[in-house]
Parts: C-alpha cells; structure tokens; sequence
C-alpha cells in the first residue's frame, strides 16, 4: 500500500507528464569547415525540473514538445507544485560517513540525467577523437585526455563570499569508457557537513589532468580555494589544466544572445528548456530553509537545477570545436 505523500508525489509527476517528442528531426544547421562529431539538430523540449531521482523513464515522462505546449506563446506558465517531505524520499541517496564528517551522496550514471544523455556522451567521445595536435581552441586541453582524466565540477553555495558550499556536483569517469560517466553530488545536510563534502571533493579532484567549469575560474574554483582553506583542509588541489566554457561561449556567441547563461545555451544550442527550475538567486534561502526545517521539496529542484548545468556543459562541447559560427 502506498503512503500518502508517495501517492501525492506519483500524482504531481503525472500532472505534468506529456509523451517524448521524436528526435530524428533532420539538421538545419548550416555545414562548418572541417569534420566534427554528427550534431542532429533535436526539437525544442521542455524539461521539467525538480523530481529527485535519476532516471531515464522519469525524465522522458517529463519532456514536451515546443509544439505541444499550448497555442498561446505568450501565456504566463502554469506553476510546478513543489513537493514536500525528507531528503531520503524526494532525493534518493546515501548516508556517507567519513573521518571530516559525513554527507549525503547522490549518484547515477550520467546517460540518465536526459533522454538523450546517452547521444550526448556519444557526441563528446566522437568529439575527443577528432581532436588533433593542431588543435589549439577551447576544447585543446581535451586532446589526448582520458575520460578517467577529466572531470567536471559545478558548485551551489548559501551566497558570495565566505559563505558556505553546500552542495558539489560533478560528472567523473572510473572507466575510458565515455559512455560510462558517473553523476556525482555531495550534499551537505546542514552547516557541519561542509568539510566532509570539501574533503571528498579534494579526493576526487586529486590526480585528475582536466578540471571543466562553467565561470569556474571565477567562482567555482575560488570558493573551494577558500572553504577548504577555512576547514584547514590545505590548497584545493586543482588539476593542471582547467577549462572554463564560460570565456569559450563568450567569445563565440557574445551579442547574438542576451546573455551567456548556462539555460540561454541550452535554448539555442541544445533545443530546450527548463519547466519548473528554481532561479540561483533562489538557492542560498532554498538551504537554508532546509536546514532549518527538514522539508527537502526545493531541495530537489537544487539538485536538479546543477545535474542539468553539468550535462549542459558536456552537450554545448561540439559547438566549440572548429571555426567560429553565427547563432
């Protein structure tokens, strides 16, 4: 017999559920100088954010055609009812205790994280095979790179300046195998949970070539420089190479768009958009309302919210590699 709050969640998720849209749309985008991995161009979809476990048939219940969204355009959307209850139910995980503490974990195979997540690790390693010596773009620090070198990291924190990371996500490898990437989140589930979620993520930067961000070299990289530094944790190990696709965007795609933000490029080069995600400026006081209550319903959305900016960065690659383009 199912619960009630179970049965009110299943009925949230099927409010919203609308069939996966086709994906072998043909390419309209105009041919580039040089061979790059085959990009199909995918109808504009709309994900929705916000439901806690990573899974494929979740996902593909969530997302909806550009065409199926109503006659009206324009039209204000319909708010998402965020859910409510504990982390263990709406963020599916685990307790990890280690000697800085203990986090809660939250893994799955980086494929699920979009319907077509496993198109996407198929275009990066297509992409990295491509990469030749006379390579000196954006995607340079790729050449020659197994997967196990790399990782990509994206950080959510209680503020600017001195406050607290509270969450870390990162898509690693423990294989060569592209298509094996791994989803990782390091949550803290209040205040003194910091350090433990630090010092994991120091482990697993630790012997790693390639660190990829988005404004990492800004932000990111920065805070974890000075959270560790605060938890006496010593230098952030940082890897040799670090490639920061804000500055690659920017300098490809600035004045086409209105900004450069993470869900703008997923509007133009990845042919979708975010239903239900919770705004940044939102995030800070998301935390810290679970804190201080246990009700982990905006939680997830947060969780979400940096799963999808991780996958983003993997999916815009191809539209990095050769000449430049117009958007």
């Amino acid at each position: 017999m199912l619960s009630k709050r179970l049965r009110r969640r299943l009925r949230q998720i099927d409010d919203g559920a609308l069939p996966r849209p086709a994906t072998d749309a043909p390419a309209s985008e105009p041919e580039e100088q040089g061979e790059r991995p085959s990009e199909p161009v995918r109808e504009h979809v709309s994900v929705r954010v916000g439901d806690p476990a990573l899974s494929r048939d979740r996902l593909s219940r969530q997302v909806r055609g550009a065409d199926d969204a109503g006659a009206d355009a324009c039209a204000p959307p319909t708010p998402f009812p965020v859910a409510s209850g504990p982390l263990e139910e709406l963020v599916p995980g685990e307790a990890v205790e280690c000697a800085d503490g203990a986090y809660w974990r939250v893994a799955g195979p980086a494929r699920e994280m979009l319907p077509h997540g496993a198109e996407i690790l198929q275009r990066f390693h297509a992409l990295t095979a491509l990469l030749g010596a006379e390579d000196d773009g954006p995607l340079a620090g790729l050449r020659g790179l197994a997967p196990t070198q790399l990782v990509l990291l994206d950080t959510e924190t209680a503020g600017l300046s001195s406050a607290p990371i509270f969450l870390v996500g990162l898509i690693v490898w423990d294989s060569d195998a592209a298509s094996e990437a791994l989803s990782l989140q390091l949550f803290a589930r209040d205040y003194a949970e910091e350090r433990a979620i630090l010092a994991a993520t120091a482990e697993l930067l630790r012997d790693r070539r390639a660190l990829m961000t988005y404004n990492g070299r800004s932000f990111d990289v920065p805070m974890l420089r000075e959270r560790m530094v605060y938890h006496g944790l010593g230098d952030c190990p940082e890897p040799p190479a670090h490639m920061d696709l804000l500055h690659a965007i920017r300098a490809r795609f600035r004045g086409h768009w209105e900004n450069c933000k993470l869900q703008t490029l997923e509007k133009h080069l990845c042919g979708r958009s975010r239903l239900g995600d919770i705004e940044g400026a939102q995030i800070p006081d998301a935390w810290h309302e679970f804190v201080h209550s246990g009700d982990a319903g905006r939680m997830a959305q947060v969780l979400e919210h940096n799963r999808l900016d991780l996958i983003t960065m993997l999916e815009v690659l191809p539209h990095l590699q050769g000449p430049g383009q117009d958007a």
